[in-house]
């Protein structure tokens, strides 16, 4: 076993020493002692070499050593890295005894030195430096709990401000104090600047007496964008051509220079939970104002600071939200105990103002139809209260505003023309408004009206004012549509009322059937053949173009029948390959086939007591028709491998958007499963048979289109829409949404534009085949004829007839004689 003292790592020790017998004799002694010396170092080169790779608990170090630097020039350095050392020395005069002296050496070890005086000055040196190192981490410790007391209690920005100020300058001393705090979430960060005017008592510095007067507007637009040390995220101190680099920079700093005379500062970057770009920044009118080691010390309260910050954020997010739904509160009971728009507008003013401070308010109705908005109530600050004031015409002055107030947006660069026209419209031409907030108020995702806030303050709303008062904007729609809407609502009402019974009937067999929308004559007959086959057993052929929506048809069928407890099982007949669609229809057994490891059940037998969903059946292979032909005759289907006949009890619905007459005709299909299958057909419309669904279907996919995507959108331009109507569609219900959410993604406004041009052109594909029949020779030979001429005569070989008509070449030979046809060298 282990003794205790074998559990201690034994002590590290470096040897500076350039006489190598008193260096070799000292390792001797120390290794003898239990010392682990890392090596024998010669000059202060080699030692800082040695130290860097591996720091030694304490350091050996001759004062006199060859070379141009000496044991003190190291002896300053192992103090900045804080390791112990302790002197060499022989002959020590009285001028090098008192530059030794200024380095605080742990001891000194005169030459020659007996082995006991060697242990004996480690052993206090290595104690003296633990006990400073622990006296000084108990220092630390309790200035990090003294500031953290100060300050992790306060909940008000400028306060927390001056008690940081305060704290630090009980620690370093400096002459103006900056606290920069920059959210995500805020357009302009908060700034506060402090001059201190005597230990212990600041004077805050107004933002604005940073700025030349004649160079004012643009100097504030500079400052409140810049962002302090965001090249310099690891901070430090700045000073002579750093500092004038600073300033070249940053407005903010150049105007501390010029305006106060600053000379140097010391950056310190915050790290925050929330996101944001938090700074302290202290300066100095002294070129030379911080030390490393203030900035060091400064550095360990800066946790302390960051929880401070913090908590500060929290507590305000918490009193925010508590602000907004006691604003959302006032604005109801105002709407609540109003008795018209201009007792109401005044009151929901106030109640704005206590949570974002504004100077006028208005609020506008928007018509959609007519492209302009109505003054509905305008109501400006006096004396601290808010008073009607008389709205300008409407129809003159905001023609043409209305997209300004369909997004939400706060104007925040002072004196536009854009804002210049905005305060002129709404307040007339002596308005001296500053800075706008507007959001729309919505009504079932359109825009009802327009809440317009106004400060005479630049840059008074964020970014984060505005989600605020989005959030707010829902209470007030509820209200104001209650307000300024009742008539037209009730009219509304009365006329749904009288229009009940038809609707009801409307909305089950038109506008929503089995998430189909549509009203047209040829929708509502597939409506009523799906709903009179619904309850049978029959099986069901749904025909029509690609893109029709066969398959909703299908689930209408199933989810209206007796069957709909079970789910319907789905197969596409076109995406699985030949070698495996018997599989995946009837199953198999367990080493019926290679790589049949395993039993499975086909998709005919999961559906037993259910529905079996055949889409695209004209693709089935011919040798399987005959399998299905017995599914439906026999209703029994045979595993792959399997040792005899399963019963299954199935539904089939079948859909394809080929001409299955024609298929038979051409041999590619079965007539005896075509008539199998044929039993209840319900062919589908395209979509250029009833463009009266054209504008429902658009109105639903807008809305679709606008929750996935994020957009509010409105409706479609009349442009738009009419070219919609002369389209043939022949991607039908699929390629309408396809291009409306193109047309989204491309779209810059709520009213949605057509991204490119619909080409009327295109050929439209048929179910029922619209040309007139010829005789299957004719057709064959047409055919021969036209890969004859695009091969230039050529039968074999690449590019040949033969190939083009995907035939051998013997049998296209045999083919064109019995046709008579010769070829004709060119």
């Amino acid at each position: 076993m282990l003794s205790p003292n074998e559990l201690v790592p034994s002590p590290t020790l470096l040897i500076v020493e350039d006489e190598f017998m008193i260096a070799n004799d000292l390792r001797r002694i120390l290794e003898k002692a239990g010392y682990q010396v890392i090596g024998l170092a010669g000059s202060v080169p080699e030692a800082i070499t040695v130290v860097e790779k591996q720091r030694p608990d304490i350091v050996l170090l001759d004062i006199f050593l060859d070379g141009d630097q000496t044991g003190i020039d190291l002896a300053h350095w192992l103090r900045e890295e804080n390791t112990p050392f302790v002197y060499l020395s022989a002959n020590l005069t009285s001028s090098v005894l008192e530059l030794a002296k200024e380095t605080h050496p742990f001891g000194f070890l005169n030459k020659p030195f007996r082995e006991k005086d060697v242990l004996t000055t480690l052993e206090i040196a290595r104690y003296r430096h633990a006990h400073s190192e622990e006296a000084k981490l108990r220092q630390q410790q309790a200035l990090q709990m003294a500031v953290n007391n100060a300050i992790v209690t306060i909940q008000d920005r400028s306060q927390l401000c001056l008690a940081i100020a305060d704290q630090i300058d009980q620690i370093v001393p400096f002459s103006f104090f900056n606290l920069r705090i920059g959210l995500s979430d805020e357009a302009a960060s908060y700034w506060l600047m402090l001059q201190k005017i005597a230990p212990g008592t600041f004077e805050r510095i107004p933002f604005t007496s940073l700025v030349q007067s004649d160079r004012r507007d643009v100097m504030i637009d500079e400052m409140v964008r810049e962002s302090v040390g965001d090249s310099d995220k690891q901070g430090g101190i700045f000073t002579e051509t750093a500092f004038d680099q600073l300033c070249e920079r940053y407005p903010a700093i150049r105007s501390c220079r010029d305006r106060f005379g600053v000379r140097s500062l010391a950056f310190f970057p915050i790290q925050l939970k929330q996101e944001s770009s938090t700074t302290i920044l202290l300066s100095s009118t002294l070129a030379d104002g911080f030390s490393r080691k203030a900035y060091d010390v400064i550095s360990l309260i800066i946790p302390q600071i960051a929880l401070a910050l913090n908590n500060l954020l929290a507590y305000e997010e918490i009193e925010a939200h508590r602000q907004t739904k006691a604003t959302e509160l006032a604005i109801v009971t105002a709407f609540r105990n109003g008795k018209d728009r201009a007792e109401i507008v005044p009151l929901v003013a106030k109640a704005l103002n206590n949570l974002l401070p504004i100077d006028g308010l208005a609020i506008f109705r928007i018509d959609s139809t007519t492209a302009s908005s109505a003054t509905t109530t305008v109501v400006q600050k006096a004396g601290g209260s808010f008073t009607l004031l008389p709205g300008p015409d409407p129809l003159v002055t905001l023609t043409g505003m209305t997209p300004w107030f369909t997004e939400p947006a706060g104007q925040q660069s002072p004196e536009t023309e854009k804002q210049r026209s905005l305060a002129q419209a709404v307040y007339g031409k002596g308005a001296d408004w500053k800075s706008f907030l507007y959001v729309p108020i919505m009504n079932n995702s359109e825009p009802m009206a327009s809440l317009l806030l106004a400060s005479k303050a630049a840059y008074a709303f964020t970014r984060k004012d505005v989600l605020v008062l989005q959030e707010i904007s829902s209470q007030i729609a509820l209200a104001l549509e209650n307000l300024v809407s009742f008539e037209r609502i009730r009219d509304l009402s009365e006329q749904l009322e009288r229009e009940k019974t038809y609707l009801t009937e409307e909305i089950k067999t038109g506008h929503n059937f089995e998430e189909i929308i549509g009203t047209s004559s040829a929708l509502k007959t597939v409506f009523e053949s799906a709903e009179q086959v619904a309850k049978t057993d029959s099986t069901v052929l749904i025909t029509g173009e690609t893109g029709t929506g066969k398959e909703l048809i299908a689930r209408a069928v199933h989810n209206q029948s007796n069957r709909k407890n079970r789910s319907v099982v789905k197969v596409n007949c076109a995406a699985l390959p030949s070698q495996l669609i018997e599989s995946e229809l009837f199953g198999h057994e367990r080493g019926s086939y290679t790589g049949a490891i395993e039993k499975r059940i086909g998709k005919f037998e999961l559906a037993n007591g259910s529905t079996i969903f055949l889409d695209e059946i004209g693709e089935l292979p011919l040798e399987l028709q005959a399998k299905l032909l017995r599914v439906i005759q026999e209703k029994e289907i045979e595993r792959l491998g399997g040792k005899g006949p399963i019963r299954v009890d199935v539904r089939i619905i079948a859909a394809t958007n080929r001409d299955l007459q024609q298929e038979v005709t051409a041999g590619r299909f079965r007539s005896d499963l075509y008539y199998r299958l044929n039993v209840f057909p319900i062919r589908l419309p395209p979509l250029r048979e009833r463009l009266e669904d054209l504008l429902p279907l658009t109105t639903h996919f807008l809305q679709k289109i606008g929750k996935k995507l994020g957009k509010p959108l409105t409706g479609i331009a009349n442009s738009s829409l009419q070219q919609m109507r002369q389209y043939a569609w022949p991607g039908n219900i699929r390629e309408l949404e396809h291009v409306l959410e193109r047309a989204a993604i491309l779209s810059r406004t709520n009213t949605l534009e057509l991204a490119e041009p619909l080409l009327t052109g295109l050929a439209v594909p048929s179910v029922v085949s619209t040309f007139e029949v010829e005789p299957l020779q004719a057709t064959m030979r047409t055919a021969i004829l036209a890969a004859l001429a695009k091969s230039g005569n050529r039968i074999r070989g690449e590019g040949g007839a033969a190939e083009l008509l995907n035939i051998k070449p013997t049998t296209l030979e045999a083919r064109m004689k019995k046709l008579n046809i010769t070829v004709r060298p060119v």
